[in-house]
Order: structure tokens, then sequence, then C-alpha cells
């Protein structure tokens, strides 16, 4: 017999050991959704049910006579699988795009009633019969009479979520049956230990390590090797969070934000408080302003029921263009002075042209008249270069306004010297 206990207390030990390092692992993945949230509450509900069971094998091999302490760690496992179960129905329920049914508080205070009205029992002395009729350390152990319906309430939220996550995947339709084992592993098979253990009294050999061991290895193919379960990696989401423009996750109904990076929460949070409601088609691209910055927002559905809302912050923009087009317009008004000033020369200009004998001044007018070309095609090509580039447009532009000057002076000073000539 002590040989058993001594086998289940190791076997236990390893367990509760890798289990703690998966939490870890859990933790160091962390990211602020109520798809990871519920599942880290599950890992963690699943530590104290295994946890349960190591307490009763510490009281049966060093504290044998001591009856309070076995019923309390017999009692304690039952709050760790019925909130494992719960947490486990909820984080289903997430994943599979039912947020409004997740997010219902009266559906919530329904699930947690079970685990609360069996803390109430276990934990509270005159009704601790009411689950155990014997609180007797023994191999076999008798229920009480709320025992079988505790049981058969958690049997019934357990299998309920069991069955939304197989709809979820036939629905999905990608790697069918590959899915439909795995996330069929963790619910039946600890819950056929469970089943087994309580139907038949029988209370020697612990077999829930191994059990939950093969649960939680499948567990992690699911959400970090296949990635049935949108939970975003560390990696990703670590590029997501130094994003440059504001990135935000909604659930499908536009109520609820589930994730926004750094610059969206710092920078924008008109745009997070306004959310999906904002875009009334729930997908395309759109053109708002949100806290007096003018933004083009993407707006697209993901699977697991959420909706990306990816922003471009297009205001600088805007005003540089609309300080392009002023420059543009400066620009464009001396140039119309330069073409006026020609036509007012041109007819005297031609007339010395058509002289005999001032052949200076006939070269004199040709020069101009090429400076004058040169600075237009000069002009020419700086504009088209604001147009394209942006950012190259005050250089140009400033360009324009020097040649302008440079050329309509030139003008001038070859009219004095025909003049004086």
């Amino acid at each position: 017999m002590q040989q058993i206990r001594i086998i289940n207390l190791l076997m236990q030990s390893a367990y509760l050991i890798g289990h703690l390092l998966f939490i870890v692992l859990l933790y160091r993945k962390r990211q602020p959704t109520p798809i990871w949230r519920w599942f880290f509450a599950a890992a963690a509900a699943i530590w104290i049910w295994v946890h349960g069971r190591f307490l009763e094998t510490i009281v049966y091999l060093f504290f044998p006579d001591n009856n309070d302490a076995y019923v309390f760690a017999a009692n304690y496992q039952y709050i760790g699988n019925m909130t494992a179960v719960v947490s486990y129905v909820i984080w289903v329920l997430y994943l599979s795009g039912h947020e409004r049914a997740a997010s219902n508080k009266w559906l919530r205070a329904f699930l947690f009633a079970c685990p609360v009205t069996v803390c109430t029992l276990v934990f509270t002395n005159p009704w601790h019969r009411l689950f155990y009729t014997r609180l007797v350390m023994s191999e076999r152990v008798a229920h009480g009479p709320m025992f079988v319906p505790c049981i058969i309430w958690s049997y019934a939220i357990l299998f309920t979520g069991y069955i939304v996550s197989v709809r979820h995947v036939l629905r999905t339709g990608r790697d069918v049956v590959r899915q439909i084992l795995m996330f069929s592993l963790f619910p039946i098979v600890p819950a056929a230990g469970v089943l087994v253990r309580s139907a038949t009294g029988v209370d020697l050999v612990d077999y829930t390590p191994l059990i939950m061991a093969v649960s939680m290895i499948c567990l992690y193919q699911i959400v970090f090797r296949h990635h049935y379960v949108n939970i975003i990696s560390a990696s990703v989401r670590d590029v997501i969070e130094q994003a440059v423009h504001p990135i935000g996750f909604y659930a499908r109904d536009g109520k609820d934000l589930i994730y926004a990076n750094r610059i969206a929460r710092e920078q924008y949070p008109d745009l997070l408080e306004r959310g999906l409601p904002a875009f009334p088609d729930g997908q395309g691209v759109y053109e708002e302003t949100f806290g007096g910055r003018r933004l083009t927002v993407e707006v697209k559905p993901l699977e697991q029921g959420t909706v990306l809302a990816a922003g471009t912050d297009v205001s600088n923009i805007v005003e540089q263009q609309a300080a392009i087009d002023r420059q543009i317009a400066e620009r464009e008004t001396l140039r119309q002075a330069l073409e006026e000033a020609n036509r007012n020369i041109d007819a005297y200009l031609s007339s010395l042209y058509s002289a005999e004998g001032v052949q200076a001044k006939q070269e004199l007018i040709t020069r101009t008249y090429a400076a004058i070309r040169q600075t237009f095609a000069r002009v020419a090509e700086n504009l088209r270069t604001a147009k394209a580039a942006p950012e190259k447009a005050d250089a140009a532009l400033n360009e324009n306004l020097a040649l302008t000057r440079d050329c309509i002076t030139e003008i001038r000073r070859a009219v004095t010297l025909l003049k004086e000539g």
C-alpha cells in the first residue's frame, strides 16, 4: 500500500513541476485577449485539481490520523476540476466566435454557480456531509446526496463546451479529423477518469497525472504548434506592439475591444473608444477624423470571430499636400508674371532683332530667349518633382522661385542694355 502511495507521490510531483513550467510558458506568451486569459485560467485550475490529489497522498503518507487534512485535500481537488471545466467552456465559446455568450454575465453566473456550490458544500462544516457521507481516510469513499447532482451539473457544462468546439471544427472545415481528435482528448479523457473513480469509489492508484499530462500535451499542440486557436505568438505580438500605425482587434459584434497596440492606446484613444460602430459595414477602407487626426482605417474580419482595424495617420500627408498646393499656386503666380513680362517686351525685342547693323544686340536677344526657355523647362521639371515626391517639394519649389526671379532680372537687364545701346 505504501509503495503505491509513494509511486503516486512521485508521479504527482513530476506532473505538478512540469505543469508549473507550462504555466510559466503560457505567462511568457501572454496577451490581453479573452481567449488567452481563459486558457490560462483553465491551466491554473487544472494545476489546482492535480495539486488536490497530491495533498491527499501527502496526508495518506505522513499524516494518516489527520482526518480533517484528508477532507480538505479530497475536497480541494473538486474545486480545481470544476473551475477548470467552467474556464474551459468559456475559452471554447470565445475561440469559436460566440463572444456575446462568453461575455454574458448571467451565463457566467450560471456556470460559476457550479464550483461555488461545491465550494460552499465542502468547506462549510454543517453541510460538508452532503458531499461526502463518510469523511474517513480509506481506499473507498462514500459520497453524499449532493455529489451526483453537482457532478452531473459539471459534466453538462463540460460537454456543452465540447459540442461547441466540435461544431466549430466542422464549420471551419480545415484538418477536420485531426482537430476533432485533439479537441476531444482534453475533455473526454479526464472526464472519463473522474467518472470511473467516482462511480467505483476506488481511490488507490492515482492515474490523474498521466491523464492530465496527455491532455496538456494535446492542448499545447492545439494552441502553439498547429495554431488551431487564435492566440498571437509572443514574437508577432511584439512586432504589432512596436508598429508605428494604430492596430486594434475587436469582437465581431464590435462592442468589445480585444487588443490594441501601444501607439493606438497612447495616441488614438478616440479610435478605440468609438470602435467598430464608426465603420457600419464592418469591413472595407474608411477615412475618418479621430481626436483631431485624419486616419485611413482598413477594417477586415478575421477567423475566430475577431475583426482587425488597422489605421494609417494621413494628417501629416494632408497638411503637406495642402502646403505643396499653396506653394505651387504661389509659383504659378510668379510664372504668370514672367510670361506677362515676356509678352510686354516681346514686340520691342522683335523690332530690334530685325534692325540692321546691330549684331551685338541680336546676340544679346538670342541669349536672353535661350535663358527664358531654359528657365521654363527647369520650372516645369521642378513642378513635376514636387507633385511626385512630397519630401522633395520644398527644395524643388524654392529653386523655381529663385529661377523665376533671376530670369525676370536677366530680362530687365537685357532690355536696359538694348535701350541704352
